[in-house]
């Protein structure tokens, strides 16, 4: 028996809110089984269309390629073969000869239709043209091309229209009489737009040549610069099979990239062209496919989830009817099970479980009533006590500050004065040692060498000079202990216990001296101050806020930073004070927190975490506001807007 309440809580803990229910559990077993042979089935019939159109692209690529190679030889070979029976024609070489114009244009217009002729004289001037609509007359043939004719006797060139219509392949051809050149003929093929545009009609597909750069081509479609640059930034391989796939407007397209053989050398490229093999209507296919393995996966699921619910059912419903009632008991929505039609085992543990529960849900009702009392008595008592030692602690600290800055002052007054009279005295010693060194050469022999001899002795020049230094030196400490001493009144303020109207910036700027040790070579402080008014308030207390945040802010920075110090008016009635650093600064949790008591991100013994919810406290008095921004790794900002002049009551209240 005393094993049972131990066993009644494991079992209890099955049931905990968000677990898995029975019914769940069910689903999460049966129905993987059922779904995930279809999904593989679904994935590999996907996998399989997938690589046979790949396949198929691949097949009619390599086709259509061979074929488009063909056909660009075939039109070259027909420009060679013609420009050599034109070239070997006596009737041309005759007109050439008799200088016959109308004859040579005869005999030009005889030639191959669908080819430009150019016939030039051997230094390069045009004798006669039949040209398309589409070509442009040139008038001179360059010397680089007649220099390649009389060694080779014939030349093939291609390149692309600067116009970007099209593929333009040159045959030039030696025109000899007696072994004597008398003319070079000119034959012009076009694969142009026409051409191409005939060739998408006729094939389904859509071409584009390119340079080696992949930069500039013909195309049988209109090519916007657009998609000229995404084409050629395709990450294409030399002798890659793949494809690359490409969009252009609404449609995908498959592009193979070829080599274009040289027209002289078969083995020496020259060129690229891209075969476009059309995507839409394999997509189209791959969708329905996808969408039909997805409609058949959802309805086996939904049937396999159907099944498992209505089997299911009937097992867990009493069980599921006892957990039900526990979480209603467990919200307090109510304070016993509700008897269940069921088993004898589940009626009897819900009869034990009614009983203790009532017993513990009586002493845990009393348990938190005491522990929330005893919650709000400590908070009150730690903000009293935390309040009372801080306030306590610093009008102790603003007392002996005001007395040892009193102390202070007078000899520190008498040092600093006396520094000043000794000087110049020293001045005057000087001025009469040199009237001295005027008149000593007046002297018998004897006595000024003794006075000289002594003096090297006693070093009267490193004295005078050291006295100079010595005196001055004297002067910056003091200085630099009456600023200190100005400083400690400033904060201390025991005298001002009331509001009055005060600078704010002779507040900070004694503030920024008492904590200057913090600082040191390690933190720049820049004072960026406004042209403020003087504010009505208890310029101690505010000291003190000044102090906390400097203070802070110091600590935030670990290695070398810097604080800026702003003052501005905000709104024509009220000061604001902005306090920033580029320290570690704090993260969203710690920010919302930074003001409540006793609240520290400092080690043990490092801080009472009450220096800024005092500060707040201190701000609020005046009728003020202090908030805080911080990025975590950047820096923190606090901002405190006090009001110019205080109203009666809170003047009176001070």
């Amino acid at each position: 028996m005393p094993q049972a309440p131990r066993r009644f809580d494991s079992v209890l803990s099955k049931f905990r809110v968000g677990t898995r229910s029975l019914k769940s559990t069910l689903a999460l077993y049966f129905i993987p089984i059922s779904v995930i042979p279809v999904l593989f089935i679904s994935i590999y019939a996907t996998k399989v269309f997938e690589e046979n159109t790949l396949q198929a692209l691949k097949t009619r690529a390599a086709s259509e390629r061979d074929s488009l190679v063909a056909e660009v030889r075939s039109r070259e070979e027909a420009l060679q073969n013609e420009a050599l029976k034109l070239a070997s024609s006596n009737d041309l070489q005759a007109a050439i000869a008799l200088k016959q114009t109308a004859k040579l244009d005869k005999v030009l217009d005889e030639g191959s239709v669908g080819f430009s002729w150019r016939l030039y004289k051997p230094s390069g001037e045009l004798l006669a043209s039949r040209l398309s609509l589409s070509d442009k007359q040139v008038s001179y043939l360059p010397k680089e091309g007649v220099q390649k004719l009389e060694s080779r006797h014939e030349t093939l060139e291609r390149f692309f229209a600067p116009d970007g219509n099209g593929m333009i392949t040159f045959s030039r051809r030696a025109v000899r009489a007696k072994g004597k050149l008398i003319a070079i003929l000119e034959g012009q093929s076009r694969l142009g737009r026409a051409e191409l545009a005939e060739l998408r009609s006729r094939k389904q597909l859509d071409v584009v040549f390119l340079n080696r750069d992949l930069s500039a081509g013909a195309a049988s479609f209109a090519l916007s610069n657009e998609a000229m640059k995404k084409f050629s930034a395709l990450p294409y391989v030399p002798g890659q099979t793949e494809p690359l796939f490409v969009s252009l407007g609404s449609d995908r397209f498959g592009v193979f990239i070829y080599e274009l053989p040289s027209p002289l050398s078969r083995k020496k490229p020259w060129g690229y062209f891209g075969l476009f093999l059309s995507m839409t209507a394999a997509d189209a296919s791959m969708q329905k496919l996808k969408a039909a393995m997805v409609s058949v996966t959802a309805l086996l699921g939904l049937t396999a989830v159907l099944l498992i619910f209505i089997f299911s059912n009937r097992i867990v419903q009493p069980v599921e009817m006892l957990v039900v009632g526990m979480k209603r008991m467990k919200t307090g929505r109510v304070e016993h099970i509700p008897s269940i039609d069921s088993a004898y085992e589940i009626e009897y543990l819900i009869h034990s479980f009614n009983e203790m529960s009532r017993n513990v849900l009586d002493a845990r009702r009393a348990l938190e009533q005491k522990l929330v009392e005893l919650h709000d008595k400590n908070e009150e008592i730690k903000n009293t006590q935390g309040t009372l030692v801080q306030s306590a602690k610093m009008i102790s600290l603003g007392q002996i500050v005001a007395g040892v800055a009193h102390e202070l002052n007078n000899p520190i007054a008498f040092i600093y004065s006396n520094m000043h009279h000794l000087s110049s005295y020293v001045e005057k010693i000087q001025q009469w040692r040199d009237a001295f060194k005027q008149y000593q050469s007046h002297l018998p022999e004897s006595a000024r060498q003794e006075l000289e001899e002594l003096e090297k002795k006693l070093e009267i020049d490193f004295i005078l000079k050291d006295m100079v230094e010595l005196t001055k030196s004297c002067v910056d400490g003091a200085k630099r202990t009456k600023d200190i001493v100005l400083g400690l009144r400033s904060f201390s303020r025991v005298e001002e216990a009331s509001f009055s109207i005060v600078d704010l910036h002779e507040g900070l700027r004694g503030t920024i001296r008492l904590l200057s040790s913090e600082f040191r070579d390690r933190i720049a402080v820049h004072e960026e101050f406004g042209a403020v008014p003087p504010v009505e308030c208890n310029l101690s207390q505010i000291n003190q806020v000044f102090m906390n945040l400097l203070s802070n802010a110091a600590h935030a920075i670990s290695h070398r930073g810097d604080i800026w110090v702003r003052t501005k008016t905000w709104e024509g009635d009220r000061v604001a004070i902005e306090i920033e650093d580029n320290g570690s600064g704090m993260p969203p949790d710690v920010l919302e927190k930074i003001f409540d008591p006793f609240f520290t991100t400092k080690k043990v013994g490092k801080g009472t975490g009450l220096g800024l919810s005092i500060a707040y406290g201190l701000v609020q008095r005046h009728g003020g506001q202090i908030d805080a921004q911080s990025i975590s790794g950047k820096g923190t900002l606090f901002r405190i807007l006090l009001p110019i002049r205080q109203t009666a009551s809170r003047s009176q209240l001070a």
